[in-house]
């Protein structure tokens, strides 16, 4: 008997029922947008119900790098990086010296034009004043300095040094936004003004994802991010974080933490080497779209980001019984604006 040949239209309106019921469950649980390892499943119940319960999304991505334990929420989204991007402009400038294009205290002068509002103490110095490619680095991923970070962008190549770095090393959805000097071209010309507008109204100074974050950590912590000689540079420069109140935070000061936070209006973010007694362990937070917008520590987007990081370290060092003491918020280094 001949087979009844099938509905082309039926089977169509088949696939976008289930496609229209997979977006429902997502628009109705963005939390499980989730990859864990087996043995992180309570971890992975903490962190959703933290996301669930935030005004906002939040991204998270985890590697432990002895037990390989992975674990991700919104992991491949993207997310503003704000000043975590400055660790991929860390990456470029330790090339350029291991190449001989800079040379490490090789010295630049401030001018006027570089001086930036926002974070920093650079922007307090005397104009003319000399300050070496070391300090400028030091200063731009440390106190995460405005006006370091233009410096080293002028000495580097602007945005386009660190998008080809990204490019070669495989960082594909991570990309600065932000130009500088802005080119008399691109002022010029109305189309590449307005597309660069709308990159930085979109993403502000960066984005990425957690995902290519950790994998950018993670290179660092493993030596894959330039020579051996370079990233343990790079690493001793983010175990001196100034602003460590995030993930940092919520450790013992006896850990070693390695960490970068950013600020955008509606974005936190924060990303650790953190090296545990259980072993080492690389986490990024990312937040997007946050209604608490306020720059004071009891910010959710900030209380989230140092939730999740007391879950997991908890999580990997449950007879751990040290917690931030009482007062310690007074000593919190929130953003200087």
């Amino acid at each position: 008997m001949a087979m009844k040949k099938p509905n082309n239209s039926c089977i169509f309106k088949h696939i976008t029922a289930s496609l229209t019921a997979i977006a429902m469950l997502i628009a109705v649980f963005p939390a499980r947008l989730c990859y864990a390892s087996p043995n992180l499943n309570n971890l992975r119940r903490q962190l959703e119900a933290i996301a669930n319960s935030f005004h906002g999304k939040i991204g998270v991505s985890l590697r432990h790098l002895k037990t390989k334990d992975r674990l991700e929420l919104r992991g491949d989204e993207k997310f503003p990086t704000g000043s975590t991007i400055k660790v991929a402009m860390l990456c470029v400038a330790m090339e350029k010296v291991e190449k001989g294009e800079l040379n490490y205290y090789q010295k630049f002068t401030l001018t006027e034009d570089e001086v930036s509002g926002g974070t920093g103490f650079l922007r307090n110095y005397q104009i003319g004043k000399q300050v070496t490619l070391k300090e400028l680095l030091h200063f731009m991923i440390t106190a995460s300095d405005n006006t370091a970070t233009r410096m080293v962008l002028k000495a580097i190549g602007s945005n386009t040094a660190i998008n080809d770095w990204l490019s070669r090393h495989n960082v594909k959805n991570t990309r600065l936004n932000v130009p500088y000097p802005v080119s008399e071209a691109v002022w010029r010309d109305d189309a590449a003004r307005r597309k660069l507008l709308e990159q930085y109204n979109q993403w502000g100074m960066g984005v990425s994802t957690p995902n290519e974050m950790r994998l950018l950590m993670e290179m660092i912590t493993e030596g894959k991010a330039g020579t051996p000689a370079a990233c343990d540079e790079m690493h001793r420069i983010l175990n001196h974080q100034y602003f460590d109140d995030g993930i940092a935070g919520q450790i013992p000061p006896s850990v070693v933490v390695a960490s970068k936070s950013g600020v955008e209006k509606h974005s936190r973010s924060d990303i650790a080497i953190v090296h545990a007694p259980s072993g080492t362990y690389v986490l990024t937070i990312y937040t997007k779209e946050a209604q608490d917008t306020r720059i004071i520590r009891e910010n959710e987007q900030d209380t989230a980001i140092r939730a999740i990081a007391r879950a997991v370290w908890q999580h990997y060092q449950p007879e751990s019984k040290w917690s931030p003491p009482a007062g310690a918020e007074k000593f919190s280094t929130g953003p200087d604006w």
